[in-house]
Parts: structure tokens; C-alpha cells; sequence
């Protein structure tokens, strides 16, 4: 019976002496049939073995092929041997040169006693290879290595056969014979001469591996730091960002300060330090930005440590770039609001344990918390209203200011804008009299001011007598910059006999006092503001923040908040308005009480919907004419107005 086996081995001649052991035979007594070269995966990560088929030679085939023309590979020799009338054919693999009278044979021929036959393995040699990669930042070269290859092949001793065909053995070596000289100079021509990684590179020219390298590493940029403080007692449950207030007594338990304990310290701006690319092209870096720290007279500054001077509720409040620094004290004031005790204006927190009745007011820079009612009474908080009763016919606001500081922004654009037309008008008048502005007596410059306001900016007088009005009107209200502002405008411009302050340096001063006051709050305030209560009737109430009805709803009220409304109970005529989102249990009545409900850009979700009342979300207007439940309204993408 004819002996087969397959086997594999770490080369092909490995394979078939493994064959021959298992089966006991000699080469001369088994047929070879190469399955697979032995090889490397892509990046040498693994070794793919060479598999060989042995098959016996049976005796009738032996004494067969020597009655015919025959060849065979012995010793790495081709040898053939003839009979009358046949001839041996020969196929070489791809890896043979066969040379026939001098002809390079690629197929299968037949050989003649009369020809001369050359026949060798044919040897490679693959070059090591490299590729440089660029990240698109410009700051990594990274050198991807293919190493080279010698690849020895031997011809395969095989037994005598009528049709030879002619296979190798294959050993392969890994080579690199890259030099650093050569990474480099591909560096260089790529216009790469910045943080060159010599080291990195000799590793690359020392593998025989394939592999990835760093040859080269830019500088990056080290950003700068922006100008901070740190809230050294709170910074773990509070964390303070740019446009927002932090409103500490919204943490349990309410953090409170001693006289002379530290609230915060100031951290300057770092600059940062710019990146260099791998082509040695700066890489620029946002220089840091500076904060105004604006601590209160409740506050100590020394030497960049904020510390309290008094007992109170620390306070931090960010708008934009600049950050107030305080600490509140609270008021208490265990009875009710009456004429008895007279209206009460306070700089901090307020604390009433009774009610407030009819005509009275209260005011405060900070929080009002009201242990019972409001009738007819004015309240107005800075950072929140918190009304545990009811609302009845008041009006309640909670940072209004904000509102009138939008309006004031709003004046002192248009009032910048003509200050600097009046200063360049004035420079060219004095300028075409050959005199030096700075050396115009003040009467002389007064009157130049007047023929300019006369003739040629009359709408000024009436702009800058409104804002003068509005900081008037609302001085307690107002951060005392604007107060001074207000009283430099007065002099300069209306007060009839005021000549002191009248020189050109002073009007320039005032146009970079007013740039530097709408630099700081033309950004907006977005404080964490709310407004509370249980029950409101026939009431106006304003948040800057939020508004939440907590049990028993509103009736005949106007609402209106800058950020979100939510009326647990049913809303009854009147209009609701906000900026945000507006949430409610019941709005309107079975009677058609006509009720409002406006949104600027938010979501309206009402779990009962009455005829008669009306939403509007942005331009988009629907009134409803049925009982509608779990409704939800909001604008889509194509900007229409959805309803579920």
C-alpha cells in the first residue's frame, strides 16, 4: 500500500526529512510535492510554517521511470537521464531560472539529448524601506519601517521523474541596512529641521522589525491660564464659572463666614508659552485674560486674599470678566411689615417671619425669604424672593436690575459713539485754528461744544438727559459706576455754568471710562435668580431667573421670567411669559377665561389645556377652542409650531 503524509516544518527541508523519518524511506523513494513556503505575515508578527506532501514511490513506478526519459534534482544538480524514443519535460516554478541552449524557458518543455541545460534558484535581496507620516497638527514625524529581505532558495531534491517539475526550498533573512544619514536627510527634505529624535532614529535604523517610530516631535503650545479666584471654603460642593452667580445658600448646610476668615484667593493670569512645529513655524498662543475683582466694603483685599470684615453668607458673582466679591449680612425681622414698623431697605439678606401688608415695601441687595403672605406690598430682591404664603395683588421682582443695566448698556452705546464724533470734531476744529486741543481755555471749548450739539448732534442732549434720568431714577439699585458716570455727562454737557471739568483730556478720559463700563457689562448676567411662592392673585411678579409656583397656582397674574416658569396648580386668566420653558398642571377655565401663555424659544407642556386659552412660542400663535390634555407644544426644524 503507497505510504502519503503531510507535514510542516520551519523550512521546506525540514518538512521533508520530518516526512522521510515518519515514513522511513529514502528521498529516492518518495515523490515531494511542496504545499506551502515557508513565510512571514505583512508586518512579521507571525511565521506561516512550509507544509510538504510525501508520497511513496511504488516499486512499478520506480522500474517504470527507469524504462523512460527521466530527470530529477540531486544535490542541487539537475540530472537527466534518456531512453530511445521518449524524451523528460521540464516546468520550472517561478522561482528557477531554466535556461535551455541559452533561452530562458518559462514553461513546460521538453528536453533533447542534444541540448544544454542551466538550471538555479533564483535569489532576492529586498532593500529596507521607510515612508515618513505627518500628523496634521505639524508636530509628529513618524518614520514606518518595512525591513529588507535576503531570500536564499535552494533547488529541491526530488526522485526521478518523467515530468520534472523544478521547486525551491526558501530561507529568509531580515535585514535593515538604513542608516540614520538616510532618515535624516528625508527629514530635511521635507523641510523638517525642528525636534529631531536622533535616539529614536538609530532605533529605527537598528530593527528588523516592522514597526513605527517618532522621528521627529514639534514644541507644543502651553496654553495660558485666564485670571481666576478661589474659593478656598466652598470650592469642593460649588464650582464657579463664567457667567454665573453662585448662590451658596442653595447648599445645606447655608455656608457662612467669620470677621477676618478667608473667602477666596485671586489667582493672576499666566502667559503661556508658544509651540514650535516641526517646520519651525510659531504656533501662537491666546494671551490670558484679566479679571476686574471688585470687592465690596464688606470685603478685605490683602495682597491677592479676599477676607470678610463681617459675620454673613459669602457671595460670588461672575459678568463676563468682571467678579464681585461681598458677604451678606442678614436682616431679621420677626414681626409683620407694617406702618409700624415702616418699609425696609437693606444691603444683603432680609428674613420676615410674619407678613407684609398692604402699601409696604421691602428691598434688598441680596435674598428675601417671607415666612407668610403679601397683600398690596412692593418686594423687590436682588438674588431671590421666597414667599411661603400666598401673593395678593403685589408686585414682587427679582433682579430687575439687570433690566435696567440692559437699558443703560443699550444708551451708553449710542452716547460712546457721539462722544467720539464730538472728541475727533473738536481735534479738526482746533487743529484747522493751529492750536493744540489740549490747550483750549475751558469757556472757549464749552462753546465749541455747544454750536456742535446745536448744529450738528442735536438727538445727543435728548439721549444723554434719558440716561442721566434712568441712573437717577434707580441710583439704589445701580453699582456706583454708573452713578459717576452719569454725574461726568451732567457736567460736561448739561450743567450751563460747569467750565472746571471742561478740557479735552477729560472728555477722552470719559470715552475710556465708558468703553471700560460697557466692556464689562454688555456681557449679559446669567444668575441662578428665583422667584417662590405657594399662591399668587391679581399680581405682577418678574424673575431675571426663574419663577415656581409651588402648590395652589395664579389667577389674573402677569408672570414673566428670563429663564423657566413652573405653576404647580392651575393658571387662570392673565399672561405667563418667559424666555425658556413653561410648565403647568391646568390652564384656563371651563368659563373661557382668556389666559396667555408665551415662550420665547422653549418647550410649553400643560397637563389640562381650557378653551380660551391662547400659546405662542416665538411668532407662532394657537388658541384652543376644546378641552385639550397632555399637551405639548414646541417649534420643529422647518420652524413650525408642533402640538401633541
Amino acid at each position: 500500500m503507497t505510504k502519503s503524509i503531510t507535514v510542516k516544518g520551519e523550512t521546506v527541508e525540514q518538512a521533508i526529512e520530518h516526512a522521510l523519518t515518519i515514513l522511513n524511506l529514502s528521498i529516492d523513494d518518495v515523490h515531494v510535492r511542496i504545499d506551502r513556503q515557508a513565510s512571514q505575515t505583512r508586518f512579521g508578527l507571525k511565521k506561516v510554517l512550509a507544509e510538504v506532501t510525501v508520497t511513496q514511490v511504488s516499486k512499478n513506478d520506480e522500474r517504470e521511470s527507469k524504462l523512460s526519459s527521466v530527470a530529477r534534482i540531486r544535490d542541487g544538480q539537475l540530472e537527466v537521464s534518456f531512453e530511445e524514443q521518449s524524451y523528460p519535460m521540464l516546468q520550472p516554478s517561478p522561482h528557477v531560472e531554466l535556461w535551455v541552449n541559452g533561452e530562458r524557458i518559462r514553461e513546460r518543455t521538453i528536453i533533447l539529448p542534444t541540448d544544454q541545460i542551466e538550471c538555479h534558484p533564483i535569489t532576492e535581496n529586498l532593500p529596507a524601506t521607510f515612508t515618513i507620516r505627518i500628523d496634521k497638527e505639524h508636530m509628529t514625524a513618524t518614520a514606518i519601517i518595512t525591513p529588507g529581505k535576503n531570500i536564499i532558495r535552494n533547488l529541491l531534491e526530488t526522485t526521478w521523474q518523467e515530468l520534472l517539475i523544478i521547486q525551491v526550498t526558501e530561507k529568509i533573512q531580515m535585514i535593515n541596512e538604513l542608516t540614520t544619514e538616510d532618515i535624516v536627510k528625508e527629514l530635511l527634505d521635507m523641510s523638517i529641521t525642528y525636534g529631531l529624535c536622533m535616539e529614536t532614529i538609530q532605533q529605527a535604523t537598528d530593527t528588523v522589525d516592522a514597526n513605527e517610530f517618532v522621528v521627529a516631535r514639534g514644541k507644543h503650545a502651553i496654553p495660558s491660564q485666564d485670571a481666576t479666584i478661589d474659593l478656598i471654603a466652598y470650592n469642593k460642593k460649588q464650582a464657579v464659572d463664567e457667567h454665573m452667580r453662585v448662590d451658596f445658600r442653595e447648599h445645606s448646610p447655608i455656608p457662612t463666614v467669620k470677621a477676618g476668615q478667608l473667602i477666596a484667593t485671586y489667582i493672576p493670569p499666566v502667559k503661556g508659552e508658544k509651540g514650535i512645529t516641526l517646520f519651525g513655524d510659531d504656533r501662537p498662543v491666546k494671551p490670558p485674560k484679566e479679571i476686574i475683582l471688585r470687592p465690596s466694603a464688606r470685603v478685605n483685599c490683602f495682597q491677592n486674599k479676599l477676607y470678610a470684615k463681617i459675620d454673613g453668607r459669602p457671595m460670588i458673582e461672575w459678568r463676563g470678566k468682571l467678579v464681585k466679591v461681598d458677604v451678606h449680612p442678614e436682616y431679621r425681622h420677626n414681626a409683620d411689615v407694617d406702618l409700624e414698623c415702616g418699609n425696609i431697605h437693606f444691603e444683603g439678606d432680609i428674613w420676615i417671619g410674619g407678613s407684609v401688608h398692604s402699601s409696604m415695601f421691602v428691598a434688598a441687595s441680596g435674598n428675601i425669604e417671607i415666612m407668610k403672605n403679601c397683600t398690596k406690598a412692593s418686594i423687590r430682591g436682588t438674588k431671590s424672593v421666597v414667599i411661603k404664603g400666598s401673593i395678593f395683588s403685589s408686585t414682587v421682582t427679582v433682579g430687575i436690575q439687570e433690566k435696567i443695566i440692559a437699558i443703560l448698556v443699550k444708551d451708553l452705546e449710542g452716547i460712546l459713539a457721539y462722544l467720539i464724533n464730538i472728541e475727533s470734531a473738536l481735534v479738526q476744529i482746533f487743529t484747522l485754528r493751529k492750536e493744540l486741543p489740549e490747550q483750549v481755555p475751558p469757556f472757549l471749548l464749552k462753546q465749541a461744544i455747544r454750536l456742535l450739539l446745536e448744529q450738528k448732534y442735536s438727538d445727543f442732549m435728548q439721549l444723554i438727559k434719558q440716561f442721566i434720568q434712568v441712573v437717577k431714577n434707580h441710583s439704589r439699585r445701580l453699582e456706583e459706576e454708573w452713578i459717576k458716570l452719569s454725574d461726568q455727562l451732567y457736567s460736561l454737557f448739561v450743567e450751563p455754568l460747569g467750565e472746571k471739568q471742561t478740557n479735552i483730556l477729560y472728555l477722552r478720559k470719559l470715552i475710556k471710562e465708558a468703553e471700560l463700563l460697557l466692556e464689562v457689562y454688555r456681557e449679559e448676567a446669567r444668575p441662578e435668580s428665583i422667584l417662590q411662592a405657594s399662591f399668587a392673585l391679581n399680581s405682577i411678579l418678574y424673575s431675571n431667573g426663574n419663577i415656581h409656583i409651588r402648590s395652589k397656582g395664579v389667577y389674573n397674574c402677569s408672570i414673566t421670567a428670563l429663564n423657566d416658569i413652573v405653576i404647580k396648580g392651575v393658571c387662570r386668566g392673565g399672561e405667563i411669559i418667559a424666555s425658556r420653558n413653561i410648565t403647568m398642571d391646568e390652564a384656563g377655565s371651563s368659563a373661557g377665561v382668556k389666559t396667555k401663555i408665551q415662550t420665547t424659544e422653549g418647550i410649553i407642556k400643560i397637563d389640562t389645556v381650557h378653551p380660551g386659552t391662547s400659546i405662542q412660542i416665538g411668532e407662532q400663535r394657537h388658541e384652543f377652542f376644546t378641552i385639550t390634555h397632555k399637551m405639548t407644544a414646541q417649534i420643529n426644524e422647518q420652524g413650525k409650531l408642533v402640538i401633541q
